[in-house]
């Protein structure tokens, strides 16, 4: 064992100056280690895969823009191309966010690297550079995203959703409540304020990319 190895830290040491065997000092990497740079730039790409607008593509020969709400998404996938692409395109975009969070534990990079690359697949979702940075909304990928860093809030929100749009028919609402049990669960489970702020800090993407849809639409009719 590494002398000077802190208890219940092991990557951080430091060594005494009269043992030669130890390097002169080692330490845990800064939280933007160089590997996180790359890894950014994966999470993005990754979340830049159009998967709605492919499936659109493939199946109607149109962009999925053009139909529908104008979102790049499962929802109106599902309603504009047919509920068995809606279903693809949902675990296409969940899988996104879940891959590049994985990618990045995979690494051991810190959690603050991994948070940053769940908020670059989602930015990659919703402006990917593949198709003129016009995307989705990014909801699937996030929840992808929230399912690796809190798997069982994210579970519990993921039942309550279809739960809440049975009894309300809408969408908005039910995704208020969605929400509300993801954060409930992650104060139960005792989650540091970092963790609880993460999701307030990336929901406002989707009201974003809604106001620049909508702006999209009249622009469109006008």
């Amino acid at each position: 064992m590494i002398a000077g190895v802190t208890a219940g830290n092991p990557a951080y040491t430091e060594c005494d100056s009269s043992n030669r065997s130890c390097p002169d000092r080692i330490r845990r990497d800064p939280p933007l280690t160089t590997l996180a740079w790359p890894v950014f730039l994966i999470g993005y790409l990754l979340g830049s895969i159009p998967s709605a607008y492919l499936a659109s593509r493939l199946l109607v020969g149109k962009d999925i823009r053009q139909l529908g709400d104008g979102n790049m998404g499962a929802k109106n996938t599902f309603h504009s191309v047919g509920w068995l692409a809606g279903g693809v395109v949902a675990l296409a975009d969940f899988a996104k966010g879940a891959l590049a969070v994985l990618v990045a534990r995979g690494l051991h990079l810190p959690e603050l690297v991994i948070l940053i690359v769940g908020g670059c697949v989602v930015l990659g979702h919703d402006f990917p550079i593949f198709v003129g940075l016009r995307g989705g909304q990014g909801m699937a990928t996030m929840l992808g995203v929230f399912a690796v860093l809190f798997p069982i809030p994210t579970v519990a929100a993921l039942v309550v959703l279809p739960l809440a749009l049975i009894l309300t028919h809408n969408w908005d609402l039910s995704c208020a409540v969605a929400f509300i049990t993801l954060l409930g669960m992650m104060l139960l489970a005792g989650n540091p304020p970092r963790r609880l702020a993460y999701p307030f800090i990336m929901l406002p993407s989707i009201a974003l990319r809604k106001l620049m849809q909508t702006g999209d639409v009249r622009h469109a009719t006008s």
